[in-house]
């Protein structure tokens, strides 16, 4: 009887769980876990389970007051110019890709804007009118059809469970936050296989740059300053600031074309990452960091990869609220309690 009556709730927890995702699918784990009255752990292993076994999805539609126009244009560049024009095409923010080529033209570009009205004051004003292209054709993308692409798709990070055993089994061997964040870089970089890792501990782009990040580790703070300046100047959210506002993970399959980057394509494209995956650090009801893993190829970042991330980002979280002040001291063995 107990493990019947134990399933009855489980079942009514997941209903409730599933009509307030119905109510609003953005609403985030801490704000679900007050409606259905348990903690913001259980949401998200409840969702966690429901996704698994279940197939639960949450999907999104983006309103745009116009459909968006992605364009293709193919270049004739003057002699001994095509470099020159090339990289400065690949500089603007409209450009999604730019190819060096041979046979009917010399460079292909790749571009996405707002409207068809944009996409012809490009081709005019910026493409048509640089000195270093004698003519351009243009071709107005509609759809994709299948492709090898589709099928398989980006390989994924390798994940050494080795290495992050080694982080996270057994006693803590970090003496300061500096030794503490630099065992956080480890897991991300070593044990799941990023390229580079950012740990924040406050909202970037609210007058906090000094303190905001702890740890850089392969993000030059050239391309950090330009992002913060962007944020703070409105002209985009940035990843980090939409975790911190939404208390939820955010993966960037390419963060070169993604339209949550749009006003960043070109620090993007300088700094040379590719995906990205960033994660919020939970201690409670507070969110105490966040944790942003890049990675420099297209990268298949799936559920069971995220899940594992996010599970080591847990781990890391409370010697996090413990070293910022937010939770207390752990209780030395021998130690009375009063």
């Amino acid at each position: 009887m107990p493990g019947r009556e134990r399933r009855r709730d489980l079942d009514e927890l997941d209903r409730a769980l599933i009509a307030a995702l119905k109510q609003d699918g953005r609403a985030p784990n801490v704000e679900l876990a007050k409606l259905v009255g348990v903690s913001e752990k259980t949401v998200r292993s409840r969702i966690a389970r429901l996704v698994a076994e279940h197939g639960l999805t949450v999907t999104a539609d983006l309103a745009e007051s116009t459909q968006r126009s992605r364009m293709v244009y193919l270049l004739h560049t003057e002699a001994g110019k095509r470099f020159q024009v090339a990289e400065y095409l690949a500089a603007l923010p409209e450009v999604d890709r730019v190819h060096l080529i041979t046979g009917s033209a010399d460079v292909l570009v790749a571009a996405s804007f707002p409207d068809d009205a944009a996409a012809l004051r490009f081709q005019v004003q910026t493409v048509e009118s640089h000195p270093g292209v004698r003519s351009a054709a243009s071709c107005h993308l509609i759809g994709e059809v299948g492709g090898p692409a589709r099928a398989g798709g980006p390989p994924g990070p390798r994940i050494d469970t080795e290495v992050l055993a080694a982080q996270m089994i057994g006693p803590p061997r970090y003496g300061n936050f500096d030794e503490l964040t630099e065992a956080i870089c480890d897991a991300v970089t070593i044990g799941l296989g990023a390229d580079r890792a950012l740990i924040a501990t406050s909202k970037p782009g609210v007058g906090r740059r000094a303190t905001s990040v702890a740890k850089l580790r392969g993000i030059s703070t050239r391309y950090l300053d330009a992002l913060i300046e962007r944020i703070e100047d409105g002209r985009t959210d940035g990843v980090i600031k939409r975790v911190w506002d939404t208390r939820l993970h955010m993966v960037v399959a390419d963060a070169r074309t993604d339209p949550l980057m749009a006003a960043a394509h070109d620090l993007v494209r300088a700094e040379g990452y590719v995906s990205l995956l960033t994660l919020p650090m939970l201690y409670g009801d507070s969110l105490v960091a966040t944790i942003s893993m890049y990675y420099d190829r297209l990268t298949n970042l799936d559920d069971d990869y995220v899940a594992t991330a996010q599970g080591v980002a847990d781990h890391f979280a409370v010697a996090v609220a413990r070293t910022l002040g937010l939770a207390p001291a752990p209780l030395v063995a021998g130690t009375a309690q009063r």
